[in-house]
């Protein structure tokens, strides 16, 4: 190896090391290091090859460590830009290598100023859902009850998205039971009857069989089942009084 390819290689070394790019790949950073401590033990043809493969691999973890420094001063950019109160920690961060750390800084920055706008909606849409008209009976829906003990009024999407979820489950119960039906069933077999009727249910009116597949849940979580009433042991028969038989006088 030439002296000007070692010089670039002790370069190299030298910034790397002035940039804490330890803290970008500790594991790389470590090969490296241990790289040079075993070439400069050695001379002669050893020692040209450690240096050869010592160059390789620092020119290598070079370009990734200036792709990465790159790539983390956008990052750093926009997070200060929408965190300025953290930019001070965003900016130590990115100044000692820590490329990763910086990325879950600013995640968990997003995440909170996320939350933060979701409680401030809900802040701003309790008091108009509170005085909202209540439903009348002519549209079918029941007014929801009044007092402190009423339970407060959910989102028009946590409703729905309830409602699709159990619509989910119910057709994926009757498809495995349907997976499930006997081979080769008669034409009056109840548990093919059965199956046919609940199919041909969830064709004509899906939201009649989600209610009373909910209302036979329920049915049968209440059903105690059958009681086992232990037998009632029979008393022995009494000895009948009478005569003494002829054995017995003999």
């Amino acid at each position: 190896m030439s002296d000007g390819a070692t010089i670039n290689a002790v370069a190299l070394l030298a910034r790397l090391k002035d940039a804490d790019s330890e803290r970008f790949d500790t594991a790389g950073w470590h090969y490296i290091d241990s790289l040079a401590r075993r070439a400069a033990a050695h001379e002669g043809s050893v020692r040209r090859l450690l240096d050869a493969k010592l160059e390789v691999a620092v020119t290598a973890f070079a370009a990734r460590f200036d792709q990465a420094r790159s790539n983390a001063a956008d990052v750093l950019e926009r997070a200060c830009k929408a965190h300025p109160h953290a930019a001070a920690e965003l900016q130590t961060l990115y100044a000692c290598s820590d490329f990763k750390g910086l990325r879950r800084l600013r995640a968990t920055l997003d995440a909170r100023l996320h939350c933060a706008a979701l409680d401030a909606l809900v802040a701003q849409l309790e008091p108009a859902l509170a005085q909202a008209p209540q439903h009348s009976p002519a549209q079918g829906v029941a007014s929801p009850p009044t007092g402190p003990a009423a339970p407060a009024l959910e989102l028009k999407t946590i409703r729905e998205s309830r409602d699709t979820w159990a619509r989910l489950s119910v057709d994926k119960q009757l498809a495995l039971a349907m997976k499930q039906a006997p081979q080769n069933a008669g034409p009056i077999n109840s548990h093919m009857l059965v199956l046919r009727s609940l199919a041909k249910m969830q064709a004509m009116s899906p939201d009649y069989l989600n209610r009373m597949v909910s209302y036979v849940d329920t049915l049968l979580c209440l059903d105690p089942g059958e009681v086992l009433v232990p037998a009632k042991k029979k008393k022995p028969a009494a000895a009948k009084s009478g005569k003494p038989t002829k054995a017995m006088r003999k």
